[in-house]
């Protein structure tokens, strides 16, 4: 029977069926269980027998169970596989080896440290939802930098400063840059022109400093900024607070990238136990695996891209190229080189309009 990695407790199983981690018997049985609650009453106690982290499961071919909670008359169980639920009790309980699970436990944070900035389509924000991902300008027209930022893919504005309609634009996206540059471009910031009622899109810049975002031109206060970016990721066996479900049993790394999981596992499972060349193997997998699905992400993001290889939103430019054909932009260039050259430059733009 295959075991599909769909859980945290399935992914425990698997490895340790791998490693050789090999269940035992308790010579207590589980005679009842509650879905809700997840308790299962035992024939006999189970305190120092079953501990809080132990993995126990009513047969060898299923995920076994994270527990939770032991008292003198019952152990609970994260079972979001519906182990227990399916089972035929009474059964004899099957625990894996104390000290295989919280060695495999601490092997699964190592991976997953190995790919705490990983990217995937999952893993994005949507900006569109009916709670979108936003970002809200403070005084400074400075916004914090949300706790789940991974990497910011592209933040953009629809809204107005004081109440402004969005119908009429314009509508600003903004490019990142370093932030050196934007600290540069926010000493000038009094010099970029600032049109309302435009119906254009507008580019603009914005870069991390400090806990905040900076954005150039100031946005003002209060203005909503939406934001597409790539989240983080909750850890496994990390806890929660449903009451119900008290551990993070999946992510989305989990469900779109478990090879990622079990790879990584194994790597630092191997590396930690001085197997070089099973250690080897592994990471050599991982890898290739996380080259793969991360070059997946970059061409689903980018294969469309970005037509516009020059921002459009610099300082005292927008009144040369805002709505004017390709003859009108050019009059308006010449205009700018003749108010700023000398004599025999003007006369050749002069010859130049004339032709």
């Amino acid at each position: 029977m295959a075991l599909f990695i769909q859980s945290a407790n399935a992914l425990v199983s698997r490895v340790a069926q791998w490693v050789g981690a090999i269940p035992s018997a308790l010579a207590i049985n589980a005679t009842a269980y509650n879905s809700v609650s997840g308790a299962i009453t035992t024939s006999s106690t189970a305190v120092g027998t079953v501990l809080v982290g132990d993995f126990i499961g009513p047969a060898v071919t299923g995920p076994f169970t994270a527990v939770t909670a032991v008292t003198s008359s019952t152990i609970t169980v994260n079972d979001p596989d519906g182990m227990w639920s399916g089972a035929t009790l009474p059964t004899a309980i099957l625990k894996v080896p104390t000290q295989s699970s919280v060695e495999i436990m601490s092997c699964i944070q190592m991976a997953e440290l190995k790919m705490r900035t990983i990217e995937l389509p999952s893993l994005r924000t949507d900006p569109y939802s009916a709670t979108p991902s936003i970002l809200t300008t403070n005084a400074q027209g400075m916004a914090p930098i949300p706790s789940d930022m991974n990497m910011p893919i592209l933040f953009f504005q629809e809204s107005q400063p004081s109440g402004g309609s969005t119908n009429v634009g314009p509508w600003i996206v903004y490019d990142r840059v370093g932030d050196r540059e934007i600290i540069r471009r926010r000493m000038i910031d009094q010099l970029y022109i600032r049109p309302f009622g435009v119906p254009r899109v507008i580019r603009a810049s914005f870069s991390e400093v400090g806990p905040n975002y900076v954005f150039t031109p100031n946005p003002g206060e209060n203005v909503i900024i939406k934001a597409y970016y790539q989240q983080t990721f909750p850890f496994l066996f990390s806890p929660t607070t449903d009451a119900l479900n008290p551990i993070v049993q999946n992510n989305a790394v989990l469900s779109s990238f478990p090879e990622g999981y079990l790879y990584g596992t194994l790597w630092a499972y191997y590396d930690k136990n001085k197997n070089v060349d099973e250690a080897q193997k592994w990471i050599s997998r991982f890898d290739d695996s996380y080259g793969l699905i991360e070059d997946q992400n970059f061409r689903g993001k980018w294969k469309g891209g970005d037509q516009h290889l020059t921002s459009e939103f610099q300082p005292r430019s927008y009144r040369y190229s805002f709505n004017r054909g390709a003859h009108g932009y050019k009059w308006s260039l010449w205009q700018h080189l003749y108010r700023n050259s000398c004599s025999s430059v003007r006369l050749r733009v002069r010859r130049s309009l004339r032709q």
